[in-house]
């Protein structure tokens, strides 16, 4: 197999390397080395500048985060055989929340532990990210753009039998967010994919054991990681973490989590029709029936 051939190359000590396939997403593809190890390869070039950005960001985070992130261990270089920087670390334990079947008390018991996690990593000094070459984009520009591309694939929800829904969300996705509420967001460091298959879970205790796949790390709305609890367990499992949220939280931040997380089932959706990975369909489906309803602040 190429892969074990490229890491035995640069990594001999790991040889006879056994390699088997961990899974893809947009952006990188996993691979489970000699049962210990996880190496990561980008697909395309800008994805591997942000993983010089993670090996850049990801130790000072392990520092006190009270919940594992990798640590980048195995740094491969280009080659002939592969053109970009890629990664190793030791195997975190537990398996994907994505493929667990948790109900909302299950969901519950995890929400101490991923508010402090979320109050940890809001509260990272921006200085220090900057430092370490995490990008920082505009709070209203990401909202507009997540709105854009989830309008224009819209159309995905009459494959999966949400016909129901499509002028609902289109009405969501269409109806701006007021600049004014915008400009009271104040900016944190965000993983910005924090998605139920990003969360790592002890499948016997429901602990929360790892936090992977921080490729899209950036400065920004704190909202769109309250959106992956949103499209993970809906308002009440998102206010349950909240409740152990340190950070100021300004008005709209629930209502911005509740539409970037609608934008994420309809990007899970594409992408589950394009890769036939049923999960993500499934997942984004019932995600909507969290998402759709109309939602009163509080």
């Amino acid at each position: 197999m190429l892969v074990a051939e490229i890491i035995e190359a640069q990594f001999p000590h790991l040889r006879p390397v056994e390699v088997s396939y961990l899974g893809e997403g947009y952006d990188s593809t996993a691979f489970e080395v000699n049962g210990r190890l996880v190496f990561r390869f980008p697909k395309r070039a800008e994805v591997e500048a942000q993983l010089l950005v993670e090996t850049a960001i990801l130790p000072r985070l392990a520092e006190r985060t009270p919940i594992p992130v990798p640590a980048f261990s195995f740094h491969g270089k280009p080659s002939a055989e592969f053109p970009r920087h890629f990664v190793g670390y030791p195997k975190l334990s537990g398996v994907a929340g994505l493929d667990l079947d948790l109900d909302q008390s299950q969901l519950r018991e995890l929400a101490p532990t991923l508010g402090e996690f979320l109050s940890f990593l809001h509260s990272f000094p921006i200085d220090g990210a900057i430092q370490c070459g995490v990008p920082a984009y505009a709070p209203h520009a990401l909202i507009n753009e997540v709105r854009a591309e989830a309008a224009s694939d819209l159309h995905v929800v009459r494959h999966v039998g949400l016909d129901a829904l499509e002028n609902q969300l289109r009405t969501m996705f269409e109806t701006p967010i007021e600049a004014s509420e915008m400009d009271r967001v104040t900016p944190r460091l965000v993983h910005r994919d924090l998605a139920a298959e990003h969360i790592l879970v002890d499948p016997d205790t429901k602990q929360v054991t790892g936090i992977i796949d921080w490729s899209e790390i950036s400065i920004g709305d704190p909202a769109i990681d309250f959106a992956g609890m949103f499209h993970w367990g809906g308002l009440d499992f998102t206010r349950a973490v909240l409740s152990r949220y340190r950070p100021p939280v300004d008005e709209g931040l629930l209502e911005r989590a509740r539409l970037l997380a609608a934008a994420k089932c309809i990007g899970d959706i594409v992408f589950g029709l394009k890769t036939h990975r049923q999960e993500y369909i499934d997942s984004a489906v019932r995600a909507l029936g969290y998402c759709a309803p109309p939602l009163e602040r509080t």
